[in-house]
């Protein structure tokens, strides 16, 4: 693959420093480490095309740490948006009973980490709208936050009117704009918007 496919993911690992590193002066653990889930992913990302490296070790690994950590990084939001909202130590039981297996799942059967990973992403969005009253935005500002990455889900991953190096670089950019979004989540104030 070509050099330049590490440029969008050098701008996902320089967006998962700034937002893991601030997130956690604030304290919020579980955010900062999803973050950085995510930003390791791009870093194996950008040596891997930013050296040219073919290797098919670190092709895998990359592919690992992308899809599996992804849903990691995931599933540790929606941990620290649960502390956050104070939901109870009921919901938080079910959410591991529920977490623990899709990630055996994920880490035994490969297959099912894209569908496990929008399972999760869909119930990010519904946590953000619905069940985060410490997050002083509106509803449907949390849900759209929340939902950014739904657009390479649905829309980008295998998007056929984009040429592969547009769909790489759009997929990434989005990426990074999600976690953004999920900064903001995580650190919004009390201030309506």
């Amino acid at each position: 693959m070509p050099t330049h496919y590490a440029a969008s993911e050098v701008l996902i690992l320089l967006v998962a420093l700034w937002t893991a590193q601030a997130l956690w002066r604030h304290k919020i653990f579980y955010g900062a480490l999803g973050i950085v889930l995510f930003g390791t992913a791009a870093a194996f990302g950008a040596v891997r095309f930013g050296f040219g490296l073919d290797n098919e070790n670190l092709i895998t690994m990359h592919q690992f740490v992308g899809q599996f950590g992804g849903l990691i990084g995931l599933i540790l939001f929606i941990c620290q948006l649960m502390i956050g909202a104070n939901s109870g130590h009921k919901w938080h039981l079910w959410h591991a009973g529920i977490a623990g297996p899709a990630i055996l799942l994920a880490l035994f059967l490969p297959s099912t980490r894209v569908t496990l990973f929008l399972i999760w992403l869909l119930g990010l969005v519904v946590l953000s709208a619905a069940r985060t009253p410490q997050i002083a935005l509106r509803g449907p500002v949390k849900a759209a936050l929340a939902g950014v990455m739904l657009v390479n889900v649905l829309v980008l991953r295998q998007a056929s009117w984009l040429t592969p190096a547009e769909s790489w670089h759009a997929v990434h950019f989005v990426v990074a704009c999600w976690l953004l979004a999920v900064y903001t989540l995580l650190v919004a104030q009390r201030e309506r918007i």
